[in-house]
């Protein structure tokens, strides 16, 4: 069944150039933050209807947001949130596991004054940040800053694939798991300050042990789904 949306809880929408750009922005804001969670099908007419525009912008929309991995264009099934497997959340974790730590290097090397104070101001935001939901979206944005302040964009192009992939799972799992959300603020808190004081050693510590618990709870996200479709499937 195609998923209904709604997106009272993002509130305004910040100003676009172009209508695909919002359509892309609400839509990616949803699947990120477990709104939308992993297997719904999204009917370009819904979301056309509900966004107050036409299907032209929301094709293009899904287009790339499936070229981000966030949707599967399937020509059976339709336009569907993706879904990983065992087999893919592992290997994905494998890749960011090597990847992570040379950004984060680049990073505690390259970030400047402002851009710390930038994610800093984030951190304080997760940190107050009530609804699951928002810091998942925050959550996103944090890891994007960190990422920019490297200067590696071939690394850091690959590396935001593979963090949608991962927040796919990750989004939906907090929702059941709330106390996560505290883990992961001390760990952004800490990583910061690893930051701030240029230490790189440290940086990559904390960022490889950040990564353990969200595969942690990515892997949580998919048995959980996965004990729900059997459930469903004994009916």
């Amino acid at each position: 069944m195609a998923q209904r949306l709604a997106f009272d809880f993002l509130g305004s929408a910040p100003p676009y150039r172009t209508a695909q750009a919002a359509v892309a922005d609400r839509l990616r804001r949803a699947v990120l933050s477990g709104q939308l969670p992993p297997g719904s099908r999204l009917l370009q007419a819904v979301v056309a209807e509900e966004m107050r525009t036409s299907t032209t912008p929301v094709r293009e929309a899904m287009r790339e947001l499936a070229s981000e991995g966030l949707l599967d264009l399937d020509p059976h099934r339709g336009v569907v949130v993706h879904e990983c497997d065992s087999a893919e959340l592992e290997e994905l974790y494998q890749v960011r596991m090597l990847l992570e730590p040379v950004a984060i290097e680049a990073t505690v090397e390259n970030v400047t004054p402002d851009e710390l104070d930038a994610i800093e101001r984030i951190v304080d935001r997760m940190d107050q940040e009530a609804d699951v939901a928002e810091w998942a979206i925050l959550n996103v944005s944090l890891h994007s800053m960190l990422a920019e302040a490297s200067r590696l964009q071939i690394v850091t192009s690959i590396l935001q694939k593979l963090r949608n992939l991962s927040a796919l799972y990750v989004a939906t799992s907090l929702h059941r798991l709330p106390d996560r959300v505290a883990t992961g603020n001390r760990e952004h808190r800490a990583l910061l300050e690893a930051c701030r004081d240029r230490d790189v050693a440290r940086a990559k510590e904390i960022e490889l042990t950040h990564l353990r618990h969200t595969l942690e709870i990515g892997a949580e996200g998919l048995s959980a789904r996965n004990a729900n479709v059997a459930t469903a499937a004994r009916g």
